[in-house]
């Protein structure tokens, strides 16, 4: 599988069997040491590391983003139970209403089939509470970026900054929902931590770009992580031992920026190569990141992705009510020249 070159994961797709060559590889020299529930060892480790390229304090390991996502917003909110969020969002969407029902959370949607809310829907959300009999304020305004029900889209940077500097004018809390911050930073040439330094608290996921097999990031300021650990375990995310899904992020955490940055350059080079061939058209996604729309014409899709496959390129089936695939840049592109890689597409016709 190491020629292999997928199109389908945000990491490199490791195999079972892949995975645990490089844990091998990151244990060989004695440097992991193992955890108790998810204190101390490697897990120490990879919260340190990460807290330092985010920029904040402290960073706590979470063994999910959707636990990580959960407990920023339920302990930046505190009395002020509303939560701004976008209605595409994976909190409001995509985790059956868990915030609402554990933690009695009320999260407020805005800008349904859209990316970006502004911070004149912020506004306006907040003015429609001043003739509310029973006083109640906004804690908290989550941004979800890139946005996984938008292709991976990336939220207006803009209106994040003057939203940023709106919630402090009005000591509203803000947390970022940054699952594929590392992907974002370089489709925005901006360090992750400069987009993180906008939040009180970001979570980044270490299955998706950091290849681990589970795990996530929840990172702030010190007071605010010092204890979360009670609250994860209350929530029966202290897993008894997580140094293997640290271990592994750590092994990538440093690089992938570079790789990523190769990865998208030598992408562009295969999308000019496709489009030169009329069967082939790459269609960009606005605010787009690492995903792009293939359309194959006069083709049948399952047959050219089959034969695609058995040349050790790997496409995800389209959507039932889709023609075109939806190819995923990450840095396994790296494994095949460009030039060779198209020809591969060319022949698999």
């Amino acid at each position: 599988m190491q020629s292999a070159v997928n199109f389908i994961s945000d990491g490199l797709g490791l195999t079972p069997s892949e995975f645990a060559e490089v844990l091998l590889e990151c244990t060989a020299d004695g440097s992991v040491h193992t955890d108790s529930y998810s204190l101390g060892g490697a897990v120490a480790q990879v919260e340190t590391k990460f807290a330092q390229l985010l920029g904040k304090q402290r960073a706590i390991f979470m063994p999910t983003g959707t636990l990580a996502n959960h407990m920023a917003l339920r302990e930046l909110a505190s009395v002020d139970r509303k939560v701004v969020v976008q209605a595409e969002s994976h909190i409001y969407r995509d985790i059956g209403d868990s915030t609402q029902t554990l933690s009695g959370l009320n999260l407020m949607p805005l800008a349904p089939r859209r990316t970006t809310f502004t911070l004149k829907e912020v506004q306006g959300a907040i003015d429609s509470f001043r003739d509310e009999r029973a006083a109640t304020r906004i804690g908290v305004i989550s941004i979800e970026s890139l946005v996984r029900r938008q292709d991976d889209a990336m939220f207006d940077y803009e209106e994040m900054r003057c939203i940023s500097d709106f919630a402090r004018e009005q000591d509203i809390k803000m947390h970022l929902d940054g699952a594929r911050l590392f992907v974002e930073a370089v489709h925005r040439d901006i360090a992750p931590a400069e987009q993180a330094a906008l939040f009180d608290t970001v979570f980044v996921s270490l299955s998706k770009c950091f290849n681990s097999a589970s795990g996530a990031i929840l990172a702030g300021p010190a007071d605010f992580i010092e204890d979360l650990y009670h609250q994860r375990r209350m929530f029966g995310g202290s897993l008894a031992q997580a140094w293997p899904q640290a271990a592994v992020a750590l092994h990538y955490a440093d690089d992938f920026l570079e790789a990523y940055s190769a990865a998208w350059s030598a992408a562009e080079m295969l999308f000019d190569l496709l489009d030169e061939d009329p069967v082939f058209r790459v269609e960009r996604i606005p605010q787009g990141t690492h995903i792009v729309r293939l359309h194959v014409v006069d083709a049948s899709l399952p047959e050219f992705g089959e034969r695609l496959r058995q040349r050790q390129v790997f496409l995800a089936p389209p959507a039932p009510d889709d023609q075109w695939f939806t190819l995923k840049i990450n840095p396994s592109i790296l494994r095949v020249p460009p030039a060779q890689l198209a020809a591969v597409f060319r022949a698999a016709l």
